[in-house]
């Protein structure tokens, strides 16, 4: 319709006229309908101009006149036809701008092979990379486990090889997420150097590893100034060696919470700075332990078992696990020894690792002597029996060493204990 219309606006008015006509309306619609309209006008306005130019071969020219007046409206035909040829042009031309429509002529354009323009070198196969990738990682999926990986990471690899336990690990989100973005070489072997300068053995990494992992989330400038703080404060080498390998997780805590915690234990129980490095040395992990928890047990030794404040030094100096293992079953095995064994503060001060001894162990061997009236505790009397040697060892060393007795006995007994 759009065709046509403009067809015969050009065809029935003055070529300025459609000019004024067209032009607006193919501004508006010049993607929808510019290319069609352009070429059924050109088609249309060929075909009624040459219909209109052409005369008639059947016309009679009588008279001069009459063959003058028609030689004049020839010419004057002539003129129009002219003019609109023209006018159709300019129409054109404005189709043309308005439609953004570019024609191309044959051989005009001719392409070149695309791959002959691109100067780009595509490196080869074997070509050495120099492009820096070091933000690029590894695309690891979550996992419940380390097996997952095992083939794909290194770090996983050599973990493995360093003997850690990495199944004790797997519960720890945080753990799994920080080896597997951990890079081996660039990030974990520093903190190695720095753990065999301590005097981590080499055999002993795993276990240090498995016990303190986020070691490797710990600043290096800090740890060392951990060491320089335990140097400073006559811990000699030796002693740092023995703190680090028994209880990983201390170097896990900064000076300033390791002297609050050191400075408790010198302060509540009168210690020298002797017997504070003594008692970080034999247990590292009292220093290191839930303060609350430490502060119930002190209570329980002191009120609850009612040891005086030299007493309860001495059990804190030969046993610190008193402190460390729950309050209630010390007090349930205090109250085993004290009240139905017989046994004195002075000897269970004495002996105070007693303390840490399950109160079941103790009854069946106690009631084993009290069957074979061996059961003597005095140690001023003759037949006497440690209280170290009941609780400790064996039941195949107690059988032979204290009850003078055989294990299929003792067997016998626990059957109808």
């Amino acid at each position: 319709m759009f065709s046509r219309s403009c067809v015969i606006l050009l065809a029935r008015c003055r070529s300025g006229e459609a000019a004024r006509l067209v032009l607006p309306t193919v501004s508006r619609n010049r993607r929808l309908f510019a290319a069609s309209a352009n070429e059924a006008l050109k088609n249309e306005t060929q075909r009624y101009a040459s219909k209109e130019c052409n005369l008639p071969r059947s016309v009679a020219f009588n008279d001069t006149n009459d063959s003058e007046r028609l030689r004049s409206d020839q010419l004057a035909q002539n003129d129009v036809k002219t003019e609109d040829d023209s006018s159709v042009a300019k129409v054109c031309d404005e189709l043309h701008k308005s439609s953004d429509v570019v024609v191309f002529e044959a051989n005009k354009c001719q392409l070149n092979d695309a791959l002959d323009d691109i100067e780009i070198k595509l490196p080869g196969p074997f070509d050495q990379c120099v492009e820096d990738l070091s933000h690029i990682g590894p695309n690891f999926e979550p996992t419940y486990n380390f097996a997952k990986y095992a083939d794909k990471s290194k770090t996983i690899q050599e973990l493995v090889k360093l003997g850690v336990e990495l199944y004790k690990l797997e519960y720890n989100r945080d753990v799994m997420t920080m080896f597997l973005s951990l890079d081996f070489d660039k990030d974990m072997k520093p903190y190695i150097q720095f753990l065999n300068d301590c005097g981590v053995n080499p055999k002993d990494l795993g276990f240090f590893i498995t016990r303190n992992p986020m070691i490797f989330k710990e600043d290096m400038d800090d740890l060392h100034t951990r060491i320089r703080y335990l140097r400073a404060h006559q811990f000699i080498p030796e002693m740092i060696q023995t703190i680090v390998n028994k209880h990983p997780p201390w170097l896990s805590f900064s000076t300033v919470e390791l002297d609050r915690r050191l400075g408790y234990f010198q302060s509540n129980f009168k210690l020298n700075g002797y017997e504070v490095r003594c008692l970080s040395v034999s247990n590292p992990k009292l220093i290191t332990y839930n303060m609350d928890s430490i502060k119930r047990s002190t209570f329980a030794v002191k009120e609850e078992m009612g040891f005086n404040y030299f007493e309860t030094k001495n059990i804190l100096m030969k046993a610190p696990r008193v402190w460390i293992r729950a309050r209630t079953e010390v007090v349930k095995t205090f109250d085993y020894l004290h009240n139905h064994m017989g046994l004195s503060h002075k000897i269970i001060c004495n002996q105070p690792q007693i303390l840490v001894c399950r109160k079941s162990r103790v009854e069946k061997r106690h009631e084993y002597l009290v069957s074979l009236k061996r059961d003597q505790y005095d140690p001023t009397k003759p037949m006497y029996v440690s209280p170290l040697a009941l609780v400790g060892g064996s039941d195949l060393q107690f059988c032979t060493n204290v009850a003078k007795t055989s294990i299929t006995t003792y067997n016998k007994f626990l059957k109808s204990f």
